[in-house]
């Protein structure tokens, strides 16, 4: 085990846990700026401009993440949703379609289209992998490293190439 790495996944992950109560924090509003204050400066400093992660605060996580390689170069969308024991390898992006820059026509006659990914849990995702969109990765998926996912995963699936197909199911109680 390589402990720098695994510092640097802990770190990662204990300044979003940071930023997450922060922006929780009750009515007293001095204190959730100061708070929040504290968590941008170190998220900047830290986690994008040392270690090259963007890994916010608002992302909805879940518990027993890992960051294989200390979670270099993962970038994830603050609406993200990643459920509990998801392993994730390095360079991996989980994010929308980057629609930010369009106008609100182009926006509405999208609006189906448009979302973040919800991955389940018990998902391993594999280096490089990009997985964008409003898709859905089913629990105990796995994902193959530089696959690009743009469609759901089923659960207990594997999803490699690019574009990302299936191409393996596991299937619970199947006499063999």
């Amino acid at each position: 085990m390589n402990t720098a790495n695994d510092f640097r996944s802990r770190l990662i992950l204990r300044v979003h846990s940071f930023g997450n109560r922060a922006l929780s924090k009750g009515n007293n509003k001095l204190m959730k700026r100061t708070l929040l204050l504290i968590y941008k400066i170190l998220d900047k400093i830290i986690i994008q401009l040392m270690l090259g992660t963007e890994f916010p605060a608002e992302i909805k996580l879940g518990t027993n993440i890992t960051l294989a390689h200390g979670g270099q170069g993962v970038i994830i969308s603050p609406d993200a949703v990643i459920g509990d024991n998801a392993i994730i390898y390095h360079q991996v992006t989980i994010g929308g379609l980057g629609l930010g820059h369009y106008g609100e026509e182009y926006l509405k006659k999208h609006k189906g289209k448009l979302g973040v990914p919800v991955i389940g849990n018990n998902v391993f995702i594999g280096a490089g992998a990009k997985i964008l969109g409003p898709v859905k990765i089913g629990d105990g998926a796995k994902v193959g490293a530089n696959a690009v996912v743009t469609k759901n995963v089923p659960k207990n699936a594997t999803a490699v190439g690019i574009p990302a197909k299936i191409i393996q199911a596991r299937y619970d109680n199947i006499a063999t």
